[in-house]
């Protein structure tokens, strides 16, 4: 934080000049879900060009690449959309996107992040009998252009997306409602529950405090530094022991 700036933990308010900002909580579930419903169709799409792909089958990169194009880039437009009608015109102005090199320290706080909490929820694993996270054994099943796809989809658009959109769009609106606590807490634990869907529910059950700690953590930098030049890094390298691990456990 910059000597002389104002608190980050204050709550944020139109820059003196322009219009006040239109966007808020519908807006953040609706981009949320049409992501989904756009990964649904291009998904469809896909199969019914390659035909439907058996569970030891190699996934084709047209399947990838529809429905992590579908979800990335619904989200993007959708962002880039509501911040042209509602707000300031720029994703950097309303939803904080920065990428900044003197913080890409977050990477390695990221890396250990996931390890530290990885012992946390090993019990709660054990006791679902969760084996594979669903991003890994896809990985694990890829090759060529379709690997390259997950890793840069689940790798880069996946943290960089979901940043925007959780500490983000919906992050900012909840603190023009809620103290930032709350508006923290809300955010997290909304997108840990958003991992629950399109995965199984006990798995990801067990995997749940650890996605909602990340999400608390990824919060405070948002809200302490007024951007996400911290959070985009921190949620990268917690991602990149995920797709490092499918090399461990593919067999």
């Amino acid at each position: 934080m910059e000597p002389g700036s104002p608190s980050p933990w204050s709550a944020p308010g139109p820059t003196p000049g322009t219009s006040p900002l239109r966007w808020g909580l519908g807006d953040f579930f609706g981009i949320y879900f049409a992501g989904l419903i756009a990964a649904q169709i291009g998904g469809a799409i896909a199969l019914a060009v390659t035909g439907p792909v058996a569970s030891s089958a190699p996934i084709p990169a047209l399947l990838i690449g529809l429905i992590f194009g579908g979800q990335y880039l619904t989200w993007i437009g959708g962002l880039v959309l509501v911040s042209r009608v509602k707000g300031r015109a720029g994703l950097r102005e309303d939803f904080g996107l920065d990428v900044r090199a003197r913080r890409m320290w977050a990477l390695l706080v990221g890396l250990v992040l996931q390890f530290v909490l990885g012992v946390f929820v090993l019990p709660l694993i054990a006791l679902a009998h969760y084996e594979k996270e669903g991003v890994v054994q896809d990985l694990a099943r890829s090759s060529g252009a379709a690997r390259l796809i997950f890793l840069v989809g689940a790798g880069l658009f996946a943290p960089v997306t979901e940043e925007l959109l959780f500490r983000g769009l919906l992050l900012r609106a909840l603190r023009r409602r809620y103290s930032p606590e709350v508006a923290i807490a809300v955010s997290a634990v909304l997108f840990g529950a958003a991992h629950l869907i399109g995965g199984g529910v006990l798995g990801t059950l067990a995997i749940l405090p650890a996605l909602v700690a990340l999400g608390m953590i990824s919060g405070v930098a948002a809200v302490w530094v007024g951007d996400l030049s911290v959070s985009i890094p921190l949620h990268v390298g917690f991602n990149l022991i995920t797709l490092a691990s499918y090399a461990v456990i593919r067999h």
